[in-house]
Order: C-alpha cells, then structure tokens, then sequence
C-alpha cells in the first residue's frame, strides 16, 4: 500500500467513526482530520467535498459485497450444493462487523441523501448481478422452472437477510448461532427447490 493509498484508508476510517458519533450533517472536514491525524489540505486533496468523502464509505461498503458475492455456476453440482455455498458466502459477509457498521452508517445517512441512496441500491443491485447469472445459468440448464432470474435470487437472498441482515441493521439483533444459521439455510434451500426444481 502506497503511503497515499494509506492516507486515504485513514481518512475514510476516521470518517466513518465521526459518522457514526455525530451524524453526517454535524461531521466537519475539519473533525475528520483531525481525527485522521492529517492536514485539512490533505483530506480535500482526497476527498473535495463531505458527499465525496460519503461516497467514498459507500465505494467501501460496496468493494465488500462485490468480493464476497461472487459466485459460479456448475451444472455437474447439484442445486442444494451451490446454494448452500451461495448462502455461506452471504452469511459470512453479514457476520462480518466492518460490513454491518458500514451498511448501518450508509442506510442510516443515505436516507437523508435520496439520490445518493438510489445510486447505491442500484450499484448494489449491479454487484449481485453475478449471483443473479447463477440462477440465470440455472434456469437456461433446466434445473430451476423460472423465467425471471432476478426475482428468483432476490426471493432467495431475502429469505436470508430476513434473519441475518435486516434484524442487526435495524434492531442490533446479533447474528444467530453456527446452528441457528446452519438450519436457516437448509430451510431456505428446501423451500426454494420445493417451489421452483423440476418435479421428476
């Protein structure tokens, strides 16, 4: 890591932590720095305004979905397999604190920021595409009856976020146990297949 590349991850944490102790229209450039035990100058030479610094959190949080929801598709595996893979990948981003923090901040901030907030579900939406071209695969190998990939994934993954994103978002619910989260998924396959396999 270059020593800029470590000025701007300094930046960027020392924003998230102003953030999330007073709130995105209190937080001053000037805080920030300080914070991040830089120079006013060098923050701006990173981040020209406060919404740029924003985005930047928000590039963050996305850089963390893209790495952890790729996903290929195989036809020799059976559809449990992948699925179950699928889900423990998404799972374990949402165990994952950093994410949750950021996701909170961002959701939390975003709000007051519709366009900004647009931009960001549609950013993510495009990160999920390549989950969505597994179902797509899926669907065009005979293996799942649907002709809509999109809705397909999206009801997939909300049966997840159902009990493992949204509850530590909104209501700071902890994650559920290894068990917990082990029968969550095996439910969530056996709905999905009983609904959209085949029948033989």
């Amino acid at each position: 890591m270059t020593l800029s590349q470590k000025k701007r991850a300094q930046i960027i944490n020392a924003a998230i932590a102003e953030f999330k102790a007073s709130g995105y229209a209190a937080t001053s450039m000037d805080r920030v720095a300080q914070t991040a035990q830089v120079s006013k100058r060098t923050v701006y030479n990173h981040f020209p305004s406060k919404q740029a610094l924003f985005i930047g959190i928000v590039s963050m949080m996305l850089d963390l979905i893209s790495a952890a929801t790729k996903m290929g598709y195989s036809s020799q595996l059976s559809l449990a397999e992948q699925l179950q893979q699928l889900a423990q990948k998404e799972l374990r981003l949402f165990a994952d604190p950093e994410f949750i923090d950021l996701a909170r901040l961002v959701i939390a901030e975003a709000i007051h920021m519709p366009e900004q907030m647009v931009a960001t579900m549609q950013h993510m939406a495009t990160l999920e595409n390549s989950i969505n071209y597994w179902f797509e695969c899926a669907i065009k190998d005979g293996r799942i009856q649907s002709e809509n990939p999109s809705l397909v994934s999206s009801q997939f993954l909300s049966m997840l976020k159902g009990r493992c994103f949204w509850p530590q978002i909104i209501n700071r619910m902890p994650m559920p146990s290894a068990d917990e989260q082990a029968e969550l998924v095996e439910s969530c396959i056996a709905m999905f297949l009983s609904y959209y396999q085949p029948k033989p």
